[in-house]
């Protein structure tokens, strides 16, 4: 089987529904063949885990999105909805990844997933990442003590011989 290498399913999940393997075409390029994560078509993954059908998709909706938001600045995720037709997880969505900018949308907020305070930007709220900040912190603190500790212990002792 010139121009085929098969791989292992469990490393790869999506190619293993279509025969594990990926596809050579000369020169050493090999490019991996997925199913569509939206919408289970079969395609040649380069980039995104989505056909370029359901990028297509995926532009034309974020491009509503925000032409609206830029003539209402004052909308909500309700009124986004309502007059472009685009899911609300979908706009939270794009506003996570960081392909829509909020400053000029005071309105436009969504729920905190560690609080379910409203905010802005992220999957969390300012108060939920400072905190989670401040746990980071204590946790590196600790571990780093932790080693110092193990490290001096291992250093007690004689030798003999």
């Amino acid at each position: 089987m010139a121009g085929k290498k098969f791989v292992d399913s469990a490393v790869f999940p999506l190619v293993a529904r279509i025969g594990r393997e990926y596809t050579s075409y000369g020169g050493g390029m090999d490019v991996p063949i997925a199913n569509c994560k939206r919408c289970g078509r079969i395609f040649n993954k380069v980039r995104r885990d989505l056909c370029p059908a359901c990028v297509e998709e995926e532009e034309a909706a974020f491009l509503r999105v925000r032409d609206y938001l830029r003539q209402n600045k004052n909308a909500t995720i309700g009124d986004v909805v309502e007059n472009t037709g685009v899911p609300s997880e979908k706009i939270v969505q794009m506003i996570q990844d960081g392909r829509l900018l909020l400053r000029d949308n005071p309105n436009l907020v969504y729920p905190c997933e560690r609080c379910g305070q409203m905010t802005q930007t992220g999957r969390l709220c300012a108060k939920c990442t400072q905190e989670m900040a401040k746990e980071l912190g204590e946790s590196t603190k600790n571990m780093r003590r932790h080693a110092e500790e193990k490290k001096d212990a291992e250093k007690k002792g004689f030798y003999s011989r």
